[in-house]
């Protein structure tokens, strides 16, 4: 009896160390998901969910909270600061945040700001009721607690090639005519804007938009587009022959300096 209780304990341990879910983000960290979660893994970070509380893990290219800071906006997202921002170990930063729900309470979302030895850092941000509020920041800690980073895959060629450039696209064509203008900053922050225009026996037309954020270069070789919005684009990078061109998603691009 003894040696069969001890062998259910020992499977019942294995059991709850297998039940976590490893995740490796190719920015460069790992960590990992209680069981009770689902997840989905995207270019723009990782999403989990236990029906319960919304858990958001991605990476950021801040050198400092300072720097974060100044890029968050609270406010846009209808957000207010709840409390103080605490201090983590190794400069890292923890703060809550709520906005009223049109059901009635709070939404309350828990940010942990953690940053890398090899650069940039990662996001874990948990969201929930009122009412589980409590056990979703001592949930949002243990993961931000026990995520370990890694040395990121190789990106830094076309990090290298493109930081601190100009990228355009021109196309023209049966009336037709589009320019679109990237602009990649080298502290990682990028502006777009884009001018379409046609023209045909049925009559003309123009547009214009553009939008700003924060872009990165997965290890895979795609440029990921960050806008302040929410929204994101991914761009698949290929060398071409010039030296000063490049393919994102199979277009032409001329590269300059900025």
């Amino acid at each position: 009896m003894k040696k069969l209780l001890t062998g259910l304990l020992a499977l019942l341990l294995m059991g709850s160390l297998s039940a976590q879910t490893l995740v490796r983000d190719p920015a460069g960290f790992q960590f990992e998901v209680p069981p009770n979660f689902q997840v989905k893994q995207e270019p723009a970070g990782t999403t989990c969910t236990d029906g319960k509380n919304i858990l958001v893990v991605k990476s950021h290219t801040f050198s400092s909270f300072q720097a974060f800071a100044a890029d968050a906006n609270l406010a846009r997202d209808g957000f207010e600061l709840v409390g103080d921002v605490r201090e983590l170990p190794n400069n890292g930063r923890h703060f809550r945040a709520s906005r009223a729900n049109s059901q009635g309470g709070y939404l309350i979302a828990d940010t942990f700001v953690r940053f890398s030895p090899y650069g940039g850092g990662s996001l874990v941000v948990i969201l929930s009721d009122s009412q589980h509020a409590e056990q979703a920041y001592y949930t949002g800690q243990a993961i931000s607690d026990k995520l370990q980073f890694t040395q990121p895959a190789a990106a830094n060629i076309w990090e290298q090639a493109l930081a601190g450039k100009h990228l355009l696209y021109l196309y023209t064509g049966n009336g037709y005519s589009e320019r679109f203008d990237l602009y990649l900053f080298a502290d990682r922050s990028f502006s777009t804007r884009s001018d379409i225009s046609s023209l045909s026996v049925n009559g003309s037309g123009a547009a214009a938009g553009g939008g700003e954020g924060r872009w990165s270069i997965t290890p895979s070789g795609q440029l990921l587009l960050a806008f302040h919005n929410g929204n994101h684009q991914v761009y698949q990078l290929t060398p071409r022959q010039a030296s000063n061109e490049v393919g994102l998603n199979g277009k032409r691009f001329f590269v300059t300096s900025l």
